[in-house]
């Protein structure tokens, strides 16, 4: 035998539900491909209070997350498996699982554990929350590929050799890369936004400290005045300050943003040098904008933005906008083609269909939010793309 045989393809009636349901992903890749391309799907920093309101009631972030990736993931995707691979061909359970089945089923496990069950409680997400249909449009997708490729991995019968075949081995290679590009890409964006919300957690302090200080001086208003402050990030503190505004809470606190946006020294593995001015490579950059601490949801102005997000430096991100976009790309193409079956090809192209046109708008967003973004930097490939 040359090539991997499933079971399905000798049941009539599973084969023709089979084919209706990749037929059905074939219409859901080129829509995703034409609306993500024609507008960004509103979650993230691509959400606006306006968009949010189209797509339903808010949710946790953390919720949607388990709700689209872990359960349509791993539990429905074992599910599946099991059922499947106990019962065809008809007495004989199992009979078709090796060792390649098992080891290309529990690369779409881990991915998805990660995905879904670790990722939600250690990345920090720029947004509580996020619109209730966003997670139900990946509940549906996600549970249409993950039966097909469960159903396949359950069914098949790879020859004696394929694991030391060139197909299988190139396979399981991209994929390990893509999966260690993916992880590499998500924890420097995990300890960039950790930086940037000490930072203002500090900043916030040092306000607090300064508006602390301009009510104890408010005691000689005769030989500096009185004068009233804004309130500090929010918490509606009060002080009577000095004249010119010099020690007053709100001072503090542009003066504090004005430090840390010149500071180039950031903590291992968090944020470098602002952007546009030199850092080492391994170091993440922030650009924050003087005028306020407010960290408001999407939708706010440009300060309020850059106060949020940062230009990533280093490694891949020198040279393209998302390289976890990339290597999740490439770890898919493993999957395809450590598989060889039509179901991973065509999650592969779904998965192309998403992240090629976001890729693009997270660019084009960069470059509008961050004017000293480099221009060199391409969305997703590398010099190409």
């Amino acid at each position: 035998m040359d090539f991997p045989h499933c079971a399905i393809n000798d049941l009539p009636g599973l084969l023709w539900s089979n084919v209706a349901l990749l037929s059905i992903t074939g219409i859901i890749v080129v829509s995703s491909f034409l609306s993500q391309l024609k507008d960004a799907a509103p979650y993230g920093r691509h959400a606006t209070p306006e968009k949010e309101k189209q797509w339903g009631p808010p949710i946790p972030q953390r919720v949607a997350h388990f709700l689209s990736d872990a359960l349509p993931g791993v539990p429905f995707c074992l599910a599946v498996y099991l059922i499947y691979a106990g019962s065809l061909p008809a007495g004989e359970p199992f009979s078709e699982v090796r060792g390649v089945n098992l080891v290309m089923l529990c690369g779409w496990l881990l991915h998805y554990l990660y995905r879904g069950f670790i990722t939600p409680f250690i990345m920090p997400y720029s947004s509580r929350t996020v619109a209730l249909g966003i997670p139900l449009a990946g509940i549906v997708p996600n549970c249409i590929f993950g039966y097909l490729v469960a159903t396949q991995l359950a069914c098949t019968r790879y020859p004696s050799d394929w694991a030391g075949r060139p197909r299988y081995i190139i396979g399981v290679v991209l994929y390990a890369l893509g999966t260690a590009i993916n992880r590499w890409a998500d924890l420097k964006l995990r300890a960039g936004r950790l930086e940037m919300l000490r930072r203002r957690q500090a900043a916030a302090a040092t306000a607090a400290g300064s508006g602390g200080g301009a009510d104890a001086a408010a005691g000689a208003a005769a030989e500096r005045g009185s004068k009233a402050v804004a309130a500090v990030a929010g918490a509606g503190i009060g002080a009577a300050g000095g004249g010119g505004g010099e020690g007053s809470a709100a001072g503090g606190m542009r003066e504090s943003l004005l430090e840390f946006s010149r500071d180039g020294g950031g903590a291992a593995g968090g944020v470098g040098a602002p952007a546009g001015a030199s850092s080492s490579p391994a170091s993440l950059s922030v650009s924050i904008k003087d005028g306020g601490a407010g960290a408001g949801g999407g939708g706010g102005t440009v300060g309020d933005v850059r106060e949020r997000y940062f230009i990533p430096q280093g490694g891949l991100y020198d040279y393209i906008a998302c390289p976890n976009y990339l290597g999740e790309l490439i770890e898919w193409a493993g999957f395809a083609v450590g598989t060889w079956s039509w179901p991973a090809l065509s999650w592969l192209l779904f998965c192309t269909s998403t992240f090629v046109p976001r890729a693009l708008t997270h660019l084009r967003w960069y470059r509008d939010t961050f004017p000293e973004y480099p221009r060199s930097r391409k969305a997703l490939i590398p010099f190409v793309l």
